[in-house]
C-alpha cells in the first residue's frame, strides 16, 4: 500500500460515490506506532520500504481525515505476526 496520501483520498471518495446510504466501509492499515514506522527506505509521506515492500503508515489524524462525510463507527487498534505489526481495522459508514 504505497499510494500517496492524495491517491487514498481520491480512493476514499471513489468508494464513498460507489456505496449505498447506509453502506459500510472497513479498511486496516499498519499506523505511525508500527515498529517499522520511520525505518527502511523513506518515500515521503509517511511511506517506508522494507524487504522490497513498500508501505504508507497512517497517522491518526489521516484516518479521521478520511472519515469526513462519514460516520466513523471504529478505530480497533490490533497486532499480528512476529514483529509485531500494529495495524487499525476502520469501519466507517455513510448516512442513510
Amino acid at each position: 500500500m504505497a499510494l500517496s496520501t492524495k491517491e487514498i483520498h481520491a480512493l476514499v471518495g471513489d468508494v464513498r460515490r460507489v456505496l449505498r446510504p447506509g453502506g459500510v466501509f472497513v479498511y486496516t492499515v499498519r499506523h505511525t506506532g508500527d515498529a517499522h514506522h520511520g525505518t527502511g527506505t523513506a518515500h515521503g509521506d509517511d511511506i517506508f520500504e522494507h524487504g522490497g515492500f513498500a508501505v504508507h503508515f497512517f497517522p491518526r489524524e489521516l484516518v479521521d481525515a478520511l472519515a469526513d462525510g462519514w460516520n466513523l463507527q471504529e478505530v480497533h487498534a490490533f497486532e499480528e505476526g512476529e514483529l509485531p505489526r500494529r495495524l487499525w481495522r476502520v469501519t466507517q459508514t455513510l448516512s442513510r
